[in-house]
């Protein structure tokens, strides 16, 4: 095994784990909006996106189009 096939495996499984580790994000988030804050495990994550998103940008509204575009690309991507 040479170095570049070394490399191109790492990717692969870097942009896999990226992958995974998206759809438990958004799994996280539809969970705590579905069932509200109090839900274990999953009820945080929405409360501690509300300020990051509120900070970004004016309303939200700059993150949730950068949001749109990074999934086009990823959509695209994949």
């Amino acid at each position: 095994m040479d170095l570049v096939d070394l490399i191109k495996r790492i990717k692969y499984w870097l942009w896999e784990a990226t992958k995974l580790l998206g759809l438990i994000v958004a799994v996280s988030i539809l969970v705590s909006i579905l069932f509200g804050a109090s839900t274990p495990f999953f009820g945080s994550v929405l409360t501690n996106l509300e300020p990051i998103i509120a900070t970004l940008g004016s309303e939200g509204l700059g993150v949730i189009i950068a949001l749109m575009l990074i999934l086009g690309i990823w959509n695209g991507r994949s």
